[in-house]
């Protein structure tokens, strides 16, 4: 018997196989989403109204987002899910996004690139 320890190696980074996708204009503000969220991702926008004129729901923290689901699960309206991340890129890139839909993780970069 050994009384030598393996080194510990730290984990890689955990990357989201999926990615937030939030229908703005369907939202009806009933804040489930941003109630249940366990890692507080989600709020509603104050500056903003939908067409039916409510503070629609936003990400406030996309970052802490751990694809759990819950938001998904807990809307009504089927406002917000989540979707495969390579779906997302090529459905952003063909322009194929309805107007009000927003996708938080891929709109937080693009504000860091304008921005600079």
């Amino acid at each position: 018997m050994t009384t030598v320890r393996k080194p510990i190696t730290p984990k890689p980074p955990r990357t989201r196989e999926k990615v937030l996708v939030i229908l703005q204009e369907q939202c009806k503000a009933c804040s489930l989403c941003v109630e249940f969220c366990p890692k507080h991702v989600l709020c509603l926008t104050e500056d903003k109204y939908n067409r039916k004129g409510y503070h629609p729901v936003t990400a406030c923290d996309i970052d802490a987002c751990v694809n759990c689901e819950f938001c998904e699960l807990i809307c009504p309206d089927m406002a917000i899910f989540l979707v495969d991340r390579k779906v997302a890129e090529a459905a952003l890139e063909a322009g194929t996004v309805e107007e009000g839909t927003i996708v938080p993780e891929y709109q937080k970069k693009d504000e860091k690139e304008e921005a600079h």
